[in-house]
């Protein structure tokens, strides 16, 4: 699914969550960090947008027994992956809440991801499985701490760097006293590609003048993140961006 030719459809940071966050309603809504559609459409009842519900369908059941899996029908592919510290019930949670806002808000078109805190769902009918793919979804910094913090910084970059040059599987974290960075790739990736990846995302950071003295940042690519706190509070659910980028 190109960038050039999607058309984007952006939720981030609903404002829903902050007021549930605030004001301590009941319900929580989910998180979205992006979500974004490519034509061409499929009507109700064609044969493709019935290819799309068994997709979408087959996500839930999965989700069951795997954090990560891809799935094919008839020529649509999809793939969901869940945060690796979540447990089977929080990522069957999550992304039955994706696979719902997928069907709610989006109308039938050939492909769609939707990322939220927990878990990504993507969907496309042209084969992605096991392509690299850095395109720069979003990007994320808290309030910057001030320049005072330069030791701050340094440890961030620091972490960062451990998380990229750690081996093992895609969902890495790295600590360093109070600080926590963590990243993951999508499954489908090979080791080198989750690398080159990451590499990426870390650089992404780097270039916003913002982020080098944030408390916190994130950056999502088509295919892994990077996250940073200097409290070790990542995907915690407050989220509260003082800055945030499109960066497709």
């Amino acid at each position: 699914m190109s960038a050039t030719i999607a058309i984007i459809s952006i939720s981030v940071v609903i404002a829903a969550v902050y007021l549930l966050t605030n004001f301590a309603f009941p319900t929580v809504e989910p998180l979205v960090y992006y979500h974004y559609c490519s034509p061409p459409k499929y009507f109700p009842g064609s044969s493709s947008r019935s290819n799309v519900d068994s997709l979408l369908n087959m996500f839930v059941n999965s989700a069951s027994i795997y954090s990560y899996n891809n799935l094919t029908v008839n020529g649509n592919y999809g793939l969901h992956q869940c945060r690796g510290d979540l447990s089977s019930n929080e990522c069957v949670s999550c992304v039955t809440q994706a696979v719902s806002l997928l069907r709610s808000d989006s109308f039938g078109e050939s492909g769609c991801a939707l990322q939220l805190e927990g878990c990504l769902v993507k969907y496309d009918n042209v084969m992605f499985f096991g392509v690299a793919d850095t395109t720069a979804m979003v990007m994320s910094c808290g309030k910057p701490a001030g320049y005072k913090y330069k030791s701050d910084e340094l440890t961030q970059a620091k972490v960062l760097v451990d998380v990229v040059a750690s081996s093992g599987t895609s969902y890495r974290v790295e600590r360093s006293g109070k600080a926590q960075a963590v990243a993951q790739c999508t499954g489908d990736l090979s080791a080198t590609d989750c690398q080159d990846c990451l590499m990426e995302a870390i650089q992404r950071l780097k270039l916003q003048p913002f982020c080098g003295t944030s408390t916190w940042s994130d950056v999502y690519l088509a295919k892994c993140y990077v996250g940073y706190s200097s409290s070790g509070s990542i995907g915690q659910g407050n989220y509260k961006a003082f800055s945030v980028w499109f960066l497709f």
